[in-house]
């Protein structure tokens, strides 16, 4: 089965409302349990890539609206960390699933 709703709500690199002001890049955060630590805002960053938008929505009521993530460039070829800006969007809730 296939969840088009999650497809069509998938969070994506244009979600991410401010970009990491320190120019730190992902590759260079030290690894820690669930994501990465910045040390230029001592934040953790969570990376979500395949998440939908629901599911980062969640991760900022559980954590606090600041959260960092990181998610791919659509080319693959670096990873963007920033703020995400989905504080007040509608997200549809019925499930689109596809038979197979």
């Amino acid at each position: 089965m296939r969840n088009y709703n999650k497809e069509i709500n998938l969070f994506t690199y244009k979600d991410i409302g401010i970009t990491c002001p320190r120019d730190k890049k992902w590759e260079e955060m030290k690894e820690e349990i669930g994501g990465r630590f910045c040390d230029g805002c001592h934040e953790k960053v969570r990376y979500v890539e395949g998440y939908s938008k629901g599911e980062v929505m969640a991760l900022q009521r559980e954590l606090g609206e600041s959260i960092c993530v990181a998610i791919n460039k659509p080319n693959k070829s670096s990873v963007i960390v920033g703020i995400p800006k989905i504080k007040n969007i509608e997200v549809k809730e019925e499930a689109l699933v596809e038979e197979d």
